[in-house]
């Protein structure tokens, strides 16, 4: 029961600033970019001794969008058995190979990791006395919420972190065409996303949609 309400606690703290919106608009790199400065303040802290970057990362990504526990992601890349914390039986961000998208040069995430991971350990020491992958999950979201705080001078950072799970899940970041069979997040949204050889040029319904005509050619 407290997985869920952490859950619904991220979920309204990151619509309330029409968060989900602004991805889908801008892109998870518009994201990287625009928190290069708040970046530059943090980059030269250490982290606190922490698990491996990578297991880190997907813990978050989980928070973010959590997911069932499973193996392996949607392209076949191993899942650290710690990262998922199994609070939804459905896929999550983590399975949609969010850790891929965070690494992928065209996204430019790899040029924040190392001082969100510093920020992201420091903030779970605090909360949780501990490294973030070991937290529970509503330590996990505590964590987050205190990075995503609009007091939190480098809170544009943790927004474009936050941006990649996003970007992964919704928008099968890492599929050259994404699919229904390929992206596991658009199975969880029912979208059937990209068809998988395309769309016929000459396609048609076969009919007029209409044979209404205008004055001047616009609609009232």
């Amino acid at each position: 029961m407290g997985g869920t309400q952490g859950r619904g606690r991220l979920a309204a703290e990151l619509s309330r600033r029409d968060f989900i919106a602004r991805v889908g608009t801008l892109g998870a790199g518009a994201y990287v970019l625009a928190a290069l400065p708040a970046a530059r303040l943090l980059g030269a802290v250490a982290a606190p001794s922490a698990p491996p970057a990578d297991a880190t990362l997907q813990a978050f990504a989980d928070t973010i969008i959590p997911g069932r526990r499973v193996a392996h992601t949607d392209l076949g890349d191993p899942i650290h058995p710690r990262a998922i914390a199994g609070v939804d039986p459905l896929p999550g961000a983590v399975e949609a190979d969010s850790l891929r998208l965070c690494h992928d040069p065209l996204i430019g995430f790899d040029a924040l990791e190392a001082p969100f991971l510093a920020d992201l350990s420091a903030r779970a020491l605090a909360v949780g006395g501990g490294p973030f992958l070991l937290l529970p999950f509503e330590q996990r979201v505590q964590t987050v919420l205190a990075g995503l705080d609009f007091g939190n001078p480098t809170r544009t950072l943790w927004e474009a972190a936050a941006a990649v799970p996003f970007e992964a899940f919704c928008g099968a970041g890492e599929h050259a065409v994404g699919t229904s069979e390929n992206a596991s997040g658009y199975r969880v949204m029912g979208y059937p996303g990209a068809a998988p050889d395309g769309y016929q040029r000459d396609y048609s319904y076969g009919r007029p949609l209409s044979r209404e005509r205008t004055r001047d050619g616009n609609l009232p």
